[in-house]
């Protein structure tokens, strides 16, 4: 469907140009990707590093004596004219560039993810959200601007909410009611209060490791203190108009059997006490330590329901793992591939106007600060990953009733007094910091509900 439109414009050498925000892991691999493929093009990354910024391109065997680095729009246009790969400091300038079509925003911070895809939105860009940080922030106000602005914002193809909302668009289409969606987690017993220096040694990276794929300690802190999966299954939720059972959802230990009849109803032997939930799937056994034989891990997954006896039928014949009394099956997928997706939500966005998901508006679903450790009054919030606070997903009527301080706010923010460990933290207990997303968060309150 989209190769043929991809090789037309590769013979009009007329590409989706595509400028990135951020040229991390994430970016880095993005470009990787985009080389390999016709009639779209990693046109300008934006990194305040660089040398990273460079590292990207030259990485997926691009000379560095053909990339320029420009700082300021008029160069940057010639440059993507002259067909030259450019780098820049500054992620605004790249969101002003008439050229690039799409803006892939990949810092993984509210603040900056915020402002970079206001702005592409008001300069007529599509936007692929993989700052999910952001996204849960703020995404539903971005969203309903794009809309407003006939341009698309999205989440990213790859990426858990996205892969994931792949199989709830398919499995809504055909007719079956959404149970659960989620993904897998590999959870161990401490890695609630984990930090940041303690990254290598969790995920097995040497020196070489980290600087060759520039990996951000605290972003991936926030993969395993179970921020990110909260972060993540909160994006599916405003995108598929789900919600989380109980804060922090369920998040048993599961084998792939075990997911449909574990997410099924209690009345059916389940843990749950409504359909239409998000949920996550440890595979880690209950003692904290030990690998399941046979779990789902970093993979994706819907729990779908049919009432007809011939679907059902069908279902058990193909060896679909069933739950809720025969009438609830697991569909998944045992991977998602992050960036090595994430083109095709650029080439839908580009060609069909058409996200992979973007948040619905009001939101259903929203990640609350939560103590991680014992906070002292006047200590400085640091954020998803940090040394502060987790981030749980709550139901978004919840959090607003109990005026509970989104995660996407609490860095910087300070606290006003002492907060317990494992307490939610509320707006009454802070003083923000002042930020672009603070005040399009404000406007979203204002007019969201």
């Amino acid at each position: 469907m989209y190769r043929a439109f991809l090789q037309e414009l590769a013979a009009d050498d007329n590409p989706i140009r595509v400028g990135i925000i951020g040229a991390g892991k994430f970016g880095a691999g993005l470009v990787a990707q985009l080389s390999r493929m016709e009639g779209v093009e990693a046109s300008l990354i934006a990194d305040l590093d660089l040398d990273r910024a460079r590292y990207a391109y030259t990485a997926s065997q691009i000379p560095e004596e053909e990339i320029v680095t420009v700082e300021s729009v008029l160069e940057a246009d010639q440059a993507i004219y002259d067909g030259q790969p450019a780098v820049t400091q500054d992620g605004l300038l790249l969101t002003l560039v008439d050229q690039i079509d799409v803006v892939v925003e990949a810092t993984g911070v509210p603040a900056v993810g915020a402002r970079m895809a206001y702005t592409a939105i008001q300069n007529g860009k599509h936007v692929v959200m993989v700052n999910v940080e952001a996204d849960v922030t703020v995404g539903p106000i971005l969203s309903r601007m794009a809309d407003s602005a006939g341009v698309v914002y999205t989440l990213v193809d790859g990426d858990q909410p996205g892969a994931t909302m792949n199989l709830v668009e398919w499995a809504t289409t055909l007719g079956f009611e959404i149970v659960a969606a989620g993904r897998g987690t590999i959870f161990y017993e401490d890695d609630r209060t984990g930090t940041p220096e303690t990254v290598p040694a969790r995920f097995g990276f040497d020196e070489e490791m980290l600087a060759r794929r520039t990996i951000n300690l605290k972003m991936y802190n926030s993969f395993r203190d179970g921020s990110k999966a909260q972060l993540e299954m909160t994006a599916l939720a405003n995108m598929a108009g789900l919600v989380p059972d109980v804060r922090g959802m369920h998040e048993p230990s599961a084998n792939l059997a075990d997911i449909p009849r574990l997410f099924s109803l209690r009345e059916e032997g389940g843990l749950l006490s409504q359909h239409g939930v998000v949920e996550l799937a440890n595979s880690i056994a209950a003692d904290g330590k030990t690998m399941l034989p046979n779990p789902i891990r970093m993979g994706v997954f819907v729990v779908v329901r049919t009432e007809h006896p011939f679907t059902q039928e069908d279902l058990a014949s193909y060896y679909v793992h069933v739950g809720g009394e025969g009438k609830n099956f697991l569909l998944y997928r045992p991977y998602h591939l992050v960036a090595v997706t994430a083109p095709i939500s650029i080439v839908k966005a580009a060609l069909y106007g058409v996200p992979t998901g973007a948040p619905l508006y009001p939101p259903t679903a929203e990640v609350i600060a939560v103590a991680k450790r014992d906070l002292k009054l006047g200590e400085v919030l640091d954020g998803s990953g940090g040394y502060t606070v987790n981030g749980l997903c709550e139901k978004a009527i919840v959090a607003r009733a109990e005026k509970l301080l989104p995660l996407g706010l609490a860095d910087g923010a300070r606290l006003k007094q002492a907060v317990p460990q494992g307490t939610a933290i509320t707006y009454d207990q802070v003083e923000l910091k002042d930020s672009f997303a603070l005040t399009l968060r404000r406007l979203q309150d204002a007019t969201v509900w």
